[in-house]
């Protein structure tokens, strides 16, 4: 019966896929996510922003100031982009890119920002393809905000050595000229991520477009390893009922009825750090950096193998760190004895279990 059932749900899946609605019964959700089935919400661009781990050189050219003014109203504003793809070669094409975000876009000068490419031709016969992607910018102009980005993009590098269940990044030195006055342009770090529909196609997946899901629907061993990544780095900002920072995907494969979770957004873990980030005042913590572990009960059957993967990673992890060479060596120490001092808890396994135990959810 149940393989009679599973098969009817993979084909449902399909079909949905050739309808203009995606209604899917299945047991963690009852609708796949509407935009999963529509092309021009999934980026096809020929050109492949995650091809290298190399900062890509990026100009935006638009009216910053009237752009600013839509932070607190976001909406689609036109702009022009140039990718240099190699020393003699650039794409540029007309976009579209509008502020995005919560906190962030109120509180910086300069907020995040969503691209969305609208396709067309260019001399170099090479295109952006459609769809959107997420730029993380610098928010405010200093060296302290430069280095939330390299610690945010950073976090995001390692979340990809402990699950291929993650978003890719890359890393962007972006021109940001005003079309109409000079002294307004500006040069700063930023990076891109990933479309969640590429994310969810890479991994023979949809996304799931539901807050009625809790972690126990959740895969066993990816939910535990988001669960222990999100305490090693000091993240409480995250939630799967909400999806706060959090996208699930279900599989294609019809053998499993359970959600993956995917974490995204690092910038109020302590392993980041930033000025304005606070814990939830419903939590028993004060500061980002107290770790306060927000994931289920597993069994020590469950838990302690992945906590063990994490083990195995520790010299990856910190190797990742250490040649990461756009972070200033004093945030490289900071960032470094972080990590350290939740390995420290690793080798004290009763203490560690203990802690994880006193705080888990039972749902």
């Amino acid at each position: 019966m149940k393989a009679h059932y599973n098969l009817l749900l993979f084909f449902s899946i399909i079909l949905c896929c050739t309808r203009s609605f995606c209604q899917v019964a299945q047991p963690i959700s009852d609708y796949v996510k509407q935009d999963s089935c529509n092309p021009e919400s999934v980026s096809t661009e020929s050109f492949d922003f995650f091809a290298s781990d190399e900062p890509l050189q990026m100009t935006f050219c638009f009216d910053i100031r009237e752009f600013l003014k839509t932070k607190d109203n976001p909406q689609y504003y036109e702009a022009k982009l140039t990718v240099k793809i190699n020393e003699s070669d650039s794409i540029t094409q007309n976009i579209k890119l509008k502020a995005r975000g919560n906190m962030r876009r109120d509180y910086c000068s300069f907020p995040p920002v969503m691209l969305k490419f609208i396709g067309g031709d260019n001399e170099s016969g090479m295109t952006f393809g459609k769809g959107t992607m997420k730029l993380v910018t610098h928010c405010n102009q200093s060296s302290m905000f430069e280095s939330y980005v390299f610690k945010e993009y950073l976090t995001y590098k390692l979340f990809n050595l402990v699950t291929p269940y993650s978003f890719r990044t890359r890393l962007v030195n972006v021109n940001y000229v005003d079309v109409n006055k000079n002294k307004n342009a500006l040069t700063a770090y930023g990076f891109l991520i990933e479309n969640e529909e590429h994310l969810a196609e890479r991994n023979n997946a949809v996304i799931l477009n539901s807050t009625n899901l809790t972690q126990k629907q959740m895969n066993t061993e990816d939910m535990a390893r988001v669960a222990v990544f999100n305490y090693m780095i000091g993240n409480t900002d995250w939630s799967v009922p909400f999806q706060h920072n959090i996208k699930v995907m279900k599989t294609l494969d019809v053998t499993s009825d359970m959600g993956i979770p995917v974490a995204y957004d690092f910038d109020y873990s302590g392993l980041v750090n930033t000025v304005y980030s606070t814990p939830n005042e419903e939590l028993p913590i004060r500061i980002v950096t107290e770790r306060y572990y927000l994931g289920l009960c597993f069994s020590e059957e469950e838990l302690q193998p992945v906590i063990d993967e994490f083990a195995g990673m520790q010299d990856q992890i910190l190797g990742t760190v250490y040649n990461f060479e756009y972070l200033a060596k004093s945030d490289k120490k900071q960032v470094e004895s972080y990590i350290n001092s939740f390995y420290k808890l690793y080798k004290n396994q009763n203490y560690l279990m203990s802690d994880l135990n006193r705080t888990c959810k039972h749902f």
